[in-house]
């Protein structure tokens, strides 16, 4: 298995750093606490693009389907602290992936066109492909800091896991929790090893205008409230260099009704504007998005509305997900610009009916009043779009096996559907992701 050599340097020397620290080991919980996930992910992502669309691979050839199924194993060890008032310890990381099923003419590239499985410098997809890593981390009172290929997971730089391997990002992060119910978190980050990339050393960027060499980190800070039991607060902020800065606003409000009846509403808010020489061009985008839902029993109904303001698109760091609007989904992330967006949901838990671990979620999303031809600089190809709409319906079935030997073993089926209109850019397309994936949790003492 080829690996890159510098992807391999954070973990020895991460291991040096903490070798004098373990004589204390016994008496703390370097060792007591530490632990080995194995995580086995075997991944199938097929895209059938309908009504004459196609997609562009590297080599400009037209591909009408994309179709890839790829095996990964994910490792992932974690030590404890060691005792004192500074504790010391170390996390590590293997990653590994082979594909099963997918030649140059139905891969995807991991960019334009999302995939699973790793190219070559010939462009020619890899069959087998990974990556190592490690950070140093340090603990005192109630804050833990890390340095190294670390994975943040804030709404403004949430490291992203949606395909076979998850993306890690270098840097150093931290999080504190002396206050009751309030935890903070913040960090700096220099560099991006993508979900699909065999190194450390990618280049930042965004999702929707790409990576920037003069880009050279991002910064980010923010914290989560419990008020309660019901109501839990979010406020985030970070600065992308030389291109935006973002801060987001959340409130979630869970109440139970009695009677199997429970209420959640909450409102999401993201604020971007254009920072330091502005490699983007000008940026002033507001975005949000406001849910209402109601439980019952083992079923669960929500609507949405989400609403970009702004000529640019809702964008965030290149290659991180779970951004925090509603509407955002399976295919499309319905944050064009001047984009408004409605959602309808419907969970089913198959508890009630005696199958715990089973689930079942239905969604269907409209966009629509999509106007782009203000953007600019890297986001000018919107320009074309001035009455752009589009539709999304999305299945998903999900099961976790509950106990037994196969206990955590999983099962996702994701089915979509997206269709465009008007004279929006995005493709028409029928996706299909198959994930089987089986955890395997060690601890050495």
């Amino acid at each position: 298995m080829p690996l890159h050599n510098k992807s391999l340097a954070a973990l020895p020397l991460a291991i040096l750093l903490a070798i004098p620290t373990l004589a204390h080991a016994a008496e703390g919980g370097f060792l007591e606490d530490s632990h080995l996930e194995v995580t086995n992910r075997n991944y199938y992502f097929s895209q059938d693009f309908r009504n004459g669309d196609f997609a562009v691979t590297p080599d400009g050839k037209r591909q009408s389907r994309h179709a890839e199924w790829a095996h990964g194993v994910i490792a992932n060890f974690e030590s404890g602290f060691t005792q004192g008032t500074v504790g010391v310890g170390v996390d590590a990381h293997g990653l590994w992936a082979v594909k099963l099923d997918g030649g140059n003419g139905l891969v995807g590239d991991g960019r334009g066109i999302p995939g699973l499985v790793s190219r070559d410098n010939d462009g020619e997809p890899k069959s087998q492909y990974g990556k190592a890593g490690g950070a140093i981390k340090l603990r005192a009172f109630d804050t833990e800091v890390r340095y190294g290929d670390v994975r943040p997971s804030s709404p403004v730089l949430n490291a992203s896991d949606i395909r076979l391997l998850p993306q890690t990002l270098r840097g150093g992060i931290f999080t504190n929790t002396s206050i009751e119910g309030l935890t903070l978190e913040g960090g700096k980050l220099e560099s991006s090893s993508d979900r699909n990339a065999s190194n450390h050393r990618g280049d930042l960027g965004t999702v929707y205008a790409g990576t920037f060499k003069d880009a050279d980190d991002v910064v980010y800070l923010g914290g989560d409230y419990r008020v309660s039991d019901a109501l839990k607060l979010r406020l985030h902020t970070s600065e992308l260099d030389d291109i935006w800065t973002q801060s987001f606003f959340s409130v979630a409000l869970t109440q139970p009704l009695g009677d199997g009846l429970t209420f959640k509403t909450g409102l999401n808010y993201y604020r971007t504007r254009d920072a330091g020489s502005a490699l983007l061009g000008e940026i002033d985008n507001d975005s949000w998005s406001a849910r209402v839902g109601l439980g019952v029993g083992a079923h669960a109904f929500t609507l949405s509305y989400t609403r970009i303001d702004g000529d640019t698109p809702f964008d965030y760091v290149w290659n991180t997900y779970d951004i925090q609007l509603d509407s955002a989904s399976q295919v499309s992330d319905f944050n064009s610009p001047n984009e408004r967006a409605w959602q309808a949901r419907y969970d089913y838990d198959f508890a009630a009916l005696g199958i715990p671990g089973l689930g079942l979620t239905a969604r269907y999303v409209r966009g629509s009043d999509i106007d782009g031809t203000e953007a600019t600089g890297p986001y000018s190809y919107f320009n074309g779009t001035s009455d752009g709409k589009h539709w999304e319906r999305n299945f998903w079935i999900s099961y976790v096996v509950q106990d037994g030997p196969a206990r955590d073993l999983s099962f996702n089926v994701m089915q979509a559907t997206h269709r465009s209109g008007g004279d929006h850019y995005e493709r028409d397309v029928d996706e299909l992701r198959v994930i089987v994936q089986y955890p395997l949790d060690l601890r050495f003492l």
